[in-house]
């Protein structure tokens, strides 16, 4: 059978990217996500530290809107460590640098500290999961975090054994034959549907056929 060796992993990155309140967009969407959150005050867009417009998310100069991203989260919170962990990281990512895991770990507790709502905790959560997932190096263990992580999204279904079960070889370099791997693949686009997934199910299928 024919297979990917970085499926696996791509399976994990499409996960990743389809938990969409991680937060993983640019600056401008955060910021402009948060301005809703942060009051104006009395003389308009004054805070203190620097003029802010009123459209300042909308700013195109990346180290500029950072600046204002900043300024005002200073104004609303205190210059406090949260402030700059949250602002250094979205700055990094306007300028298009990758940010380590130690620097995403600080990010993401720093912004439940400031807004400990339910999203920001679940973001958290996820992220230590995965985390947890993809150091562990013993494949029973990963089936065991893989499958409370799925139950707990979807439920007890058989598409999640089926996840699993593959998963579980391809983590123990185990030989995967092409009726599962086919049953995995269905699985995966049942429950994280996307076209590259499909495009997968479609080869399998013309594989398997001999075409």
């Amino acid at each position: 059978m024919k297979r990917v060796t970085s499926s696996s992993l791509f399976y994990f990155v499409c996960l990743l990217s389809l938990i969409t309140f991680f937060g993983c967009g640019d600056t401008e969407d955060t910021a402009e996500t948060i301005a809703s959150d942060l009051p104006v005050n009395e003389t308009g867009n004054t805070y203190g530290l620097i003029d802010v417009p009123d459209d300042w998310y909308m700013t195109k100069n990346p180290k500029l809107r950072n600046d204002y991203f900043r300024a005002i989260l200073i104004k609303q919170f205190g210059d406090i460590p949260e402030v700059h962990i949250i602002a250094e990281y979205q700055r990094k990512r306007a300028l298009g640098i990758h940010p380590t895991i130690g620097e995403r770990n600080a990010f993401l507790e720093a912004q439940v500290r400031l807004w400990p709502n339910k999203k920001n905790k679940d973001t958290l959560k996820y992220h230590k999961r995965f985390q947890e997932m993809e150091e562990t190096e013993d494949p029973e263990v990963f089936a065991k975090l893989f499958r409370e992580y799925l139950v707990e999204r979807f439920g007890d279904i058989p598409e999640v054994d089926i996840l699993v079960k593959v998963e579980k070889k391809f983590k123990g370099n185990e030989v995967v034959s092409d009726d599962e791997y086919l049953a995995y693949l269905n699985a995966r686009f049942f429950l994280f549907p996307n076209k590259d997934t499909l495009r997968e199910i479609q080869e399998a299928i013309a594989e398997q056929n001999g075409e």
